[in-house]
């Protein structure tokens, strides 16, 4: 998975990698057999995406060309399944004690490792509570009869997870997060 990772990092970075991409996905279907994972969780991966990818093939057809949609394509589908098995085969805490590590060297240059650990991890594990925060919102507009209002659900949806993040730093500076020594 590291290499894999490796690999998705730089779809980023480098343009003509079509056949790279589509290795990366094919070593993700891999993956996902070979660790059981199926290849339905990496559909649940993609599908919210599905619109944005069509949105982004459609802009890159427009300003480039099909070869461009197709590769930019690859490279976010590519980047998303590589996270996706990172997040479904890898415990939280073990991604948070890798992340302080790789952090170690900015140290120097007042960067706390375990602050940003715990911070990239807390960000993690807040996904899946905003997604749950939307259904919500989404299940009460539906019994109220307003089945495509999806641009009203975002006042709702915003001062919920506003609300809640407010409670949470709320207990952060109660336990003393604000307080971490930056050394």
């Amino acid at each position: 998975l590291i290499v894999m990772f490796a690999i998705g990092t730089v779809l980023v970075f480098l343009d003509g990698l079509v056949p790279l991409a589509i290795l990366v996905i094919g070593i993700g279907f891999v993956f996902t057999s070979v660790a059981g994972l199926g290849a339905g969780r990496l559909w649940s991966a993609t599908r919210p995406l599905l619109i944005w990818l069509a949105i982004i093939a459609a802009t890159q057809i427009w300003i480039a060309d099909g070869e461009a949609a197709i590769g930019v394509i690859f490279r976010l589908v590519a980047l998303v399944w590589t996270a996706a098995l990172v997040t479904f085969s890898t415990r939280l805490t073990d991604m948070a004690d890798v992340i302080a590590r790789l952090c170690l060297p900015l140290r120097p240059l007042g960067v706390s490792p375990d602050r940003v650990a715990f911070l990239i991890a807390l960000t993690i594990r807040l996904i899946p509570a905003v997604f749950e925060t939307v259904r919500e919102v989404r299940d009460v507009q539906r019994a109220r009869g307003l089945e495509r209002a999806y641009l009203a659900a975002f006042v709702p949806v915003l001062t919920r997870v506003l609300g809640q993040a407010d409670v949470l730093s709320d207990a952060l500076v109660a336990r003393g997060f604000d307080r971490w020594d930056t050394q």
